[in-house]
C-alpha cells in the first residue's frame, strides 16, 4: 500500500468517526404496528410538524439526524399520534419501542435517554398509585383525609423526582430541559 492509500483510508476513517459522533440513530421497534405504517419525527415543541418520516417494515423502523439539538424529539405513528415516544437526540443509537396505547412506549440506548426513561417509569408508577387512591370512594371522613394526604405525598414525591433529575443532569440537555420547563407546584 502506498502512502496516498494509507492517508486516504485514515482520512475516511476520521470522517466516519466524526460523522457518527455528531449524529444519533433511532433503532425503532414497532411490533404492534402495521407493515407500511408511517412514523413521524418532530421536535418536542412542534409535534404536528414532522421533519422526518419513515415506514414500518418487518416490525422495525429507522431514523437518524444530527445530535446537536438540545430539545427533545417526538417519534409517533402518523395515523395515531398518541402512539408516541419522546427522546433526546443524544449521540449514538437510541432504541425506541413504539406501542399502541395503553401500553407505554419505551426509550433506551444512551445514558441520557436511559435516565429520561427511568424518570418516566417512576412517574408512571406513582401516577398509577394516585389513580388507585382517587378511584376509591369512602364516606368516612377520616379515611378520606388519609387518602388526600397520600395523594399530596405522592404528588410531592413526583415533583421531587423531577427536580432532582433536573439538578443531577443540569450539565446535559435533559437537565437543562427540565430546569427550564418544569414549574414546581406550590404546595400548601
Amino acid at each position: 500500500m502506498n502512502s496516498k492509500s494509507i492517508f486516504g483510508l485514515a482520512a475516511m476513517g476520521l470522517l466516519l468517526v466524526s460523522c457518527q459522533s455528531d449524529s444519533y440513530q433511532v433503532n425503532g421497534f414497532a411490533h404492534q404496528l402495521k407493515e407500511g405504517d408511517t412514523i413521524c419525527l418532530a421536535h418536542g415543541s412542534t409535534p404536528g410538524l414532522p421533519f422526518a418520516l419513515t415506514t414500518v417494515s418487518g416490525g422495525k423502523f429507522w431514523l437518524e439526524g444530527p445530535a446537536d439539538e438540545t430539545v427533545p424529539c417526538c417519534v409517533y405513528l402518523k395515523r395515531q399520534p398518541a402512539c408516541a415516544a419522546v427522546f433526546f437526540p443524544d449521540h449514538g443509537t437510541i432504541a425506541v419501542e413504539l406501542n399502541l396505547p395503553p401500553t407505554p412506549s419505551r426509550i433506551s440506548g444512551t445514558n441520557l435517554n436511559n435516565e429520561w426513561q427511568q424518570m418516566n417509569d417512576a412517574i408512571q408508577r406513582m401516577g398509577n398509585k394516585l389513580f388507585r387512591i382517587i378511584e376509591r370512594q369512602d364516606s368516612d371522613s377520616i379515611v378520606h383525609l388519609a387518602r388526600l394526604r397520600a395523594v399530596d405525598s405522592l404528588h410531592r414525591e413526583m415533583s421531587d423526582l423531577i427536580v432532582n433529575t433536573g439538578q443531577r443532569n443540569r450539565d446535559n440537555p435533559l437537565g437543562r430541559f427540565i430546569l427550564e420547563n418544569y414549574k414546581e407546584p406550590e404546595f400548601q
